[in-house]
């Protein structure tokens, strides 16, 4: 849409329930992005982008804990649960942007000098990109407030210029991301959305515990508290300040759990060293261990590090470009196309296929609901999760937006159930999947929509 029009759409143009309804694309700069990558070398070049985003990612992280730890086999070993412990966010979403800059950010701040006034120019482009940018915004504000703090406190090593340069840089990237289209508006808003889909989306409810990438994440959280705790010097108020925030963030939603992972490696990585060094009654603080035999368990342990990480990555991509062999275990993409073609389609469907349809058969096809819940707000989202749970009311959802096909699962949707009894629908199309409903007749004032 905006690369045909050139413009960034301002209203929903996609659904039948809420049409018209005040919409702020937050991410149309990545969206755009994407869409180039995608018409130009097909959906393999998003899968390539992914891996090459990731691999940006986690060199940035492999340089911060190198830095700290230097080259043994802890380094890697770390390098690896740091990964590992957010590879459940590695997926092909704007978010990956968002991965990359903060660990620019991160090299920014361990760097202690004036280079930290570009996170300003990448604040500006990073609004653009993704909202994830409030996040990043927020961490220097911490880092500001606890540098300002450990100032204020005559802290062992406190940097009064570190700290008034910390807190400009704050003020001007926040005023940096007002560089958009719409301005503070797509700020509020992105804080707006965060307050909504905190409710309504799972992958903003805390981790679930039984996962392995959360159960490492616990074991990295673990290690870092082990760390600062039995290091013989006190803590650094800064490294404690980003341990609490991010382990609140990760904690809070599993969708932040790759940035918390990526903060705590960092943190561990400075106290870790002297961690075991004290708990092996050692006295001195070993920075660099330089033993040969320490050497060539570090590079095995960064083949291990980086093979392992590879295969993770690669693992994901799929045999060919076609949907089929991409996307063919979550989406029913015989039952999705089959619609596609036909004029004044509005499809009440299980709202992770809506994307695919949207994308494939749009403007002849409208959906009820897909997982904008921004545009949809909680009311919207509450009846379409009725309908599709086939809740009283039901009946009237489908009727009043005028519904002409419903594409549900047959297995999971008890609407499904309710539908195959209904003398209002049919059975157009059945897959192991998915099972497309087409209406009868039309509904009381929706003569206009098509019945097939």
């Amino acid at each position: 849409m905006i690369a045909a029009t050139h413009r960034i759409p301002h209203a929903d143009i996609y659904s039948y329930s809420v049409p018209g309804k005040r919409w702020v694309v937050q991410e149309w700069l990545s969206e755009l992005i994407l869409h180039g990558l995608n018409k130009t070398f097909g959906l393999w070049g998003i899968f390539f982008w992914r891996a090459a985003m990731l691999t940006g990612v986690y060199l940035i992280v492999a340089k911060l804990i190198h830095r700290r730890m230097g080259e043994g086999m802890g380094t890697w070993a770390l390098l690896g649960l740091t990964a590992y412990a957010g590879s459940a966010n590695w997926t092909e979403r704007p978010n990956l942007f968002s991965f990359l800059l903060f660990g620019i950010l991160l090299l920014l701040l361990d760097r202690e000098d004036r280079t930290i006034w570009w996170f300003v120019p990448i604040a500006a482009l990073w609004a653009n990109l993704h909202g994830m940018v409030i996040l990043a915004v927020g961490t220097v504000a911490v880092v500001a407030a606890t540098e300002g703090l450990k100032v204020g406190l005559a802290w062992e090593g406190a940097n009064r210029e570190w700290a008034r340069r910390l807190g400009g840089v704050t003020l001007a990237s926040a005023a940096a991301t007002f560089v958009n289209p719409r301005g503070p508006e797509l700020i509020a808003y992105s804080l707006r959305l965060v307050r909504v889909v905190s409710q309504l989306v799972t992958e903003w409810a805390s981790p679930d515990f039984h996962e392995i990438t959360s159960i490492l994440f616990m074991a990295l959280l673990l290690i870092t508290i082990g760390a600062l705790a039995m290091h013989p010097s006190r803590p650094d108020p800064t490294d404690l300040a980003l341990t609490l925030a991010f382990t609140v963030l990760g904690l809070q939603a599993a969708r932040n759990l790759a940035l918390s992972s990526i903060v705590l490696g960092v943190v561990a990585a400075r106290y870790l060293p002297g961690a075991i060094s004290a708990a092996r009654k050692h006295t001195q603080h070993v920075e660099r261990p330089g033993a040969p035999p320490s050497a060539i368990l570090g590079g095995l342990g960064l083949l291990l590090a980086i093979g392992g990480l590879a295969i993770v990555v690669a693992g994901g991509f799929p045999r060919s470009d076609r949907p089929i062999d991409i996307v063919g275990k979550q989406y029913p993409i015989a039952s999705l196309q089959a619609l596609r073609g036909k004029s004044g389609v509005r499809v009440f469907s299980f709202d992770f296929w809506a994307g695919y349809l949207i994308d494939q058969s749009w403007p002849g096809l409208h959906v009820y609901h897909d997982t904008r819940v921004d545009v949809y707000g909680p009311a919207q989202t509450v009846r379409y999760a009725r309908a599709i749970a086939a809740l009283p009311g039901w009946e009237r959802v489908l009727d009043s937006s005028c519904t002409t096909h419903v594409l549900v699962r047959p297995q999971r949707d008890p609407l499904a159930e309710v539908l195959r009894l209904s003398p209002v629908w049919r059975v157009e199309r059945e897959e192991t999947q998915a099972v497309t409903f087409a209406r009868i007749a039309p509904a009381l004032g929706c003569e206009r929509y098509p019945i097939p």
